[in-house]
């Protein structure tokens, strides 16, 4: 095995080297993108996003990443076998005095080293870059490294598939590079799944499945019948998941292609809108803002004062109520995926006299020089008793993505659980406005107001008790009981009114019932108002009105009735398991795939008695075919190799050429006919 390992690494360290030059030139302009996105902030008042600050990270960098990794990867995979597929080399390789179980662990090892050192190198140089203190003026933490691992480690799957691709004995443009589909899900699932372990666990599952098929083609020679039972499993499993990214890679091309008839949504729902006059609208939207209808809490459309026609959407939208968006419900998921919400790690809070102020996930503001990129120290609260203990600040869901330099977009509150404080960023200090006693804050938002030319910051935050608005100065607006409660309204929002028009309320509050105790609820919890008068006028109007949150299906169209009867039945067992988890409601949903399931389990019926597979063979695939439908006859069809077949001679009937003896009547093929071109003829003894 070492002198296999040796012979490998000396016929494709180039590769590796061009490919560590070509990745560290990617890393280092990726770096570049972030330290200039630093200081065009700085020097010339730009907006960026948050993440873009921190290069491990950076959107960018990360997308950049995962197509070097993948394709790398799979191109160092199938050149280990490119050179050695032709027939004659295959045999002198599969002869040596080893077993192929030690020929395919020779060449991984080989080649997952390789790939170490072209992609794992430059990552690694990356992250001892980041967090050298002086290098990057943004909070560096180890599991920041998480989205880099999951792309490493789908680098390694797209390797074996790789290796498969260049051993699999099929045609290019058939079932060839099929293994490249579970690649391409890994890499899809680590930028859009919601939390990180179902796509690190997808990464794990490719790694193992495309090895597992790469070193049964090794004990086969690339095909799938003589490969063992393990091998076989690995490679229907790569097989199925590779067609159904066809399949939805397909279905979308069609989506595209025939235009807006498929892409309308199917669908109708309606919300509640506030006017700049305090006045509730029911707007119902058909899946296009362009088709929205307004109507009046009287089912009236509303219209338009001048032409008396019902308002367009477009004029209305000028005419709604602004304001801030509350969730009270603080505690996020330590495994949400990084790709999906930066601010888990942190955002960009404020930037004062060239200093930038992060709030992290733990609570902390952290401060960083721009010029020196170095740490200037962190804000912290303490408790109202005076202690030395540290209350860490609260994130919010609401809290921004990017920091807009060209508004004063600095925020001048921040709560702890127990207290809201002032933030004085220039003299670095805190100032507590308001403290709170045998309660805590749930939720806030900050808001900026116009008035004139006047930008005037004002701090929405819940409490599990009241629901409270300060203005700039740190006064009190109004600080109303929370009620019906956070349990079920979790989220808040807060409409200004334009005092001009309305001259009796302010404010109004809309409480949205959660989504979830909505649905179980049967839709029965409404939305419930409240409209505020100008300082001290209190509360002047309560109502409540029906929930909305119920979509309503507009009858199905083609294309989601032929969608329809393409959903296996194993979809609807992993439905029907997931309910009968979390005691829901069992209902057989979307039965129009089964129909076509019997149809393809029919045909794989046919297929394997027309090709005499054994009879434990013959029960299994119709099974799988049945459960995954047109999914696993694809994958069937793809899998299997199939010979073909010539009339036997003595009963007539098509047989398989790769069997020695005609399935049907047992007889074996005929010698062929002397042609006078044989190298060997049998010795015919002559009487003498």
């Amino acid at each position: 095995m070492k002198t296999l390992i040796q012979k490998d690494l000396r016929e494709n360290w180039k590769a590796a080297l061009i490919g560590l030059l070509v990745f560290g030139l990617i890393l280092l302009q990726a770096v570049k993108v972030s330290l200039s996105s630093l200081d065009n902030l700085l020097s010339h008042n730009w907006s960026v996003q948050a993440n873009v600050l921190q290069p491990v990270i950076c959107p960018q960098l990360l997308v950049e990443a995962a197509f070097f990794c993948g394709l790398f990867g799979a191109l160092l995979g199938w050149l280990q076998t490119r050179n050695e597929a032709h027939r004659d080399l295959w045999g002198f390789l599969i002869h040596r005095p080893v077993t192929r179980t030690d020929i395919f662990w020779g060449k991984t090892i080989a080649g997952l080293g390789l790939y170490a050192f072209a992609a794992g190198l430059p990552l690694l140089g990356l992250i001892v870059f980041v967090q050298t203190p002086g290098q990057i003026a943004a909070p560096f933490e180890w599991a920041m490294t998480v989205p880099l691992l999951e792309i490493f480690l789908a680098g390694i799957a797209a390797y074996f598939a790789g290796l498969l691709s260049g051993l699999r004995q099929a045609r290019w443009y058939a079932s060839r590079g099929l293994g490249i589909g579970w690649v391409i899900f890994v890499f899809v699932s680590i930028f859009a799944c919601p939390q990180f372990w179902p796509s690190l666990t997808n990464a794990c599952l490719g790694i193992v499945a495309l090895g597992t098929a790469a070193w049964g083609a090794y004990q086969s020679g690339g095909f799938y019948r003589p490969s063992p039972k393990l091998g076989k499993l690995a490679w229907i499993a790569v097989m199925t998941v590779g067609v159904g990214v066809v399949l939805v890679a397909f279905g979308g091309l069609l989506a595209t292609l025939f235009g807006p008839q498929m892409r309308e949504s199917n669908y109708s729902y309606s919300y509640y809108v506030t006017s700049q006059t305090g006045v509730i609208y029911k707007v119902t939207s058909h899946g296009n803002n362009n088709n929205n209808e307004i109507f009046n809490l009287d089912g009236q459309p509303l219209l338009d004062p001048q032409t008396r026609r019902k308002m367009e959407w477009k004029q209305f939208q000028s005419t709604i109520a602004g304001g801030a968006s509350v969730y009270a419900r603080l505690k996020t998921d330590a495994s949400e995926n990084p790709l999906r919400n930066t601010a888990r790690f942190f955002t960009l809070w404020n930037v004062t006299d060239k200093t930038l102020w992060y709030l992290d996930r733990h609570g902390k503001l952290l401060g960083f020089d721009w010029r020196t990129r170095t740490s200037v120290g962190t804000l912290q609260a303490h408790a109202a008793d005076g202690t030395t203990v540290v209350e860490p600040f609260l994130i919010s869901d609401n809290i921004y993505y990017s920091f807009n330099a060209f508004s004063d977009a600095s925020r001048k509150f921040i709560p702890t659980a127990n207290a809201v404080y002032r933030v004085d960023f220039k003299e670095r200090t805190l100032q507590p406005v308001l403290t709170l006693t045998n309660d805590e804050v749930i939720g806030y938002e900050t808001q900026q107001q116009s008035y004139g030319t006047e930008e005037v910051q004002t701090f929405l935050f819940a409490t599990r008790q009241t629901v409270c608005l300060l203005e700039h100065s740190g006064h009190l607006v109004f600080q109303l009981p929370y009620e019906p409660g956070y349990a079920k309204y979790p989220n808040i929002e807060l409409r200004s009114l334009n005092y001009g028009k309305s001259t009796t309320n302010r404010y109004v509050l809309e409480f949205n019932p959660d989504y979830q105790a909505n649905k179980n609820a049967a839709w029965k919890i409404p939305n419930h108002f409240v409209w505020i008068g100008a300082v001290g006028q209190g509360v002047t109007k309560i109502a409540d009105l029906n929930s909305l949150q119920r979509e309503t299906l507009s009858p199905p169209r083609w294309p989601d009735k032929v969608m329809n009867t393409l959903v296996p039945p194993m979809a609807a067992v992993v439905g029907l398991s997931l309910k009968l988890y979390r005691h829901q409601k069992i209902q057989y949903e979307k039965p129009e795939g089964l129909p076509l399931a019997v149809i393809c389990a029919v045909v794989c019926c046919v297929l394997v008695r027309r090709y005499h597979f054994p009879t434990s063979a013959s029960i299994g695939w119709t099974a799988f075919v049945f459960l995954f439908g047109v999914l696993g006859l694809l994958a069937f069809l793809c899998v299997q190799e199939w010979p073909a077949r010539e009339h036997c001679p003595h009963c007539q009937k098509l047989r398989t050429v790769d069997r020695a003896n005609c399935e049907h009547c047992a007889a074996a093929f005929p010698a062929p006919e002397k042609n006078g071109t044989e190298i060997f003829a049998p010795l015919v003894q002559t009487a003498s």
